[in-house]
């Protein structure tokens, strides 16, 4: 069976001799260790430090982890970029924010050792007794380690196993075969302690206020939109260069559905997002609200759409989230079976190539999206307003 995720034979040799080691220091010094069977599980941390469909497939985990420690407190641990996506989540009593370095993907990317220690003696102060990191990260296991926590369980996919008190088990060579969701899932049933509670269900899970709804609720009474409008709304960005399908092609898109529909098309996005796209002639039938909203503004705004059109982003999982129908535009940087959307109504537009998939997050060829035409995504938007707009 295949032991790490890395496709570099250095990579892998670096890291079996560290593994092989540490695995004997850890040996060695055994005696030394206090043993951790009889802990009493009261604090939990769940650490999950990407981006926000990353942090939104754990809430199902989130939920099941309550049922298992009804009497524990659960802190999470996520970067400033994906806090409000958690905020307000009952299976949650605590969030911590770490920006890493490695998943910041801000031009200003801030290495501070000072804040990655007072990040460490944070952890070591709040005493957790158990440690989860459903990612199988290396260096989230090294934090765990640093930070003190008497059970610490993960994979060991990326190296450091012998950080970990408890290793779960893991078939590398079929990670993407199988959604990032139920892999979660897998995770948190398997946890010996606890109360046995074993489901399948794999909503995701976004709490918006009434606060957000009515902030919603005037965005488009200020864009001239009203409860009689159909809305379809559109993100053209994704987290890295290899999701993005090219923005050119999205205005052909958007004019094809304004000339043939009688609909409204709401642009989505980030700040950061707010130059992508070459807007066609929108006239009224389309209103830019990219970088307008905050998160669960977003996720208020989605679920007034009828229809959800987008790539592999943390948009595309917030319209998941709140079960609206999809047309995702998919890379080959992931299997479509590792992260496709979760929404009840999903078309995902995908061309199969040789590379996929290939993990990467800039691709000089872009052959996966490239290869998709403009009448490829119509078709599948077609599809789905056909039966929507009935």
């Amino acid at each position: 069976m295949k032991r790490y995720v890395y496709k570099k034979k250095r990579y892998i040799l670096i890291f079996f001799i560290i593994d092989f080691f540490g695995f004997l220091l850890d040996k060695l010094f055994s005696f030394l260790k206090k043993p951790i069977n009889d802990i009493s599980i009261k604090k939990i941390v769940v650490i999950e430090l990407a981006h926000i469909g990353d942090v939104l497939a754990i809430t199902p985990a989130l939920h099941i982890l309550r049922k298992k420690f009804p009497q524990s407190s659960i802190t999470l641990v996520v970067g400033s970029w994906a806090k409000e996506i958690v905020t307000g989540n009952p299976d949650v009593d605590e969030i911590l924010v770490y920006d890493a370095s490695w998943f910041n993907r801000s031009k200003k990317v801030s290495r501070s050792f000072i804040k990655t220690f007072t990040f460490i003696k944070l952890l070591r102060a709040k005493a957790f007794d158990m440690g989860i990191d459903l990612r199988g990260d290396v260096r989230t296991i090294l934090l765990m380690r640093l930070g003190a926590i008497k059970k610490r369980l993960g994979y060991g996919f990326t190296g450091g196993a012998f950080m970990l008190t408890d290793v779960m088990p893991f078939d590398v060579s079929r990670r993407q075969d199988k959604h990032q969701i139920e892999h979660n899932i897998n995770f948190v049933t398997s946890i010996k302690e606890g109360i046995p509670y074993d489901t399948h269900d794999t909503t995701l899970k976004i709490f918006f206020s009434d606060k957000d709804i009515l902030s919603v609720d005037k965005l488009l009474k200020d864009n001239n939109i009203t409860n009689k409008d159909s809305l379809i709304a559109v993100h053209p960005g994704a987290g890295t260069a290899a999701k993005r399908w090219p923005a050119g092609r999205f205005s052909l898109l958007i004019e094809k559905i304004l000339g043939k529909y009688k609909v409204k098309i709401i642009l989505v996005g980030g700040q950061e997002e707010k130059n992508l796209l070459k807007l066609p002639d929108p006239g009224p039938g389309l209103i830019d609200l990219i970088g307008k909203t905050s998160l669960k503004q977003l996720a208020a705004l989605l679920k007034k759409c009828k229809l959800f059109i987008g790539g592999d982003s943390g948009a595309t999982h917030i319209a998941s989230a709140v079960n609206i129908p999809i047309v995702a535009v998919w890379s080959g940087q992931n299997k479509v079976s590792h992260w496709r959307p979760q929404s009840d109504a999903a078309i995902i537009v995908q061309k199969e190539v040789d590379c996929s998939p290939c993990g990467l997050t800039k691709c000089k060829s872009l052959k996966c999206l490239n290869d998709i035409s403009v009448e490829d995504v119509f078709l599948a938007v077609d599809k789905q307003l056909n039966k929507l707009l009935k």
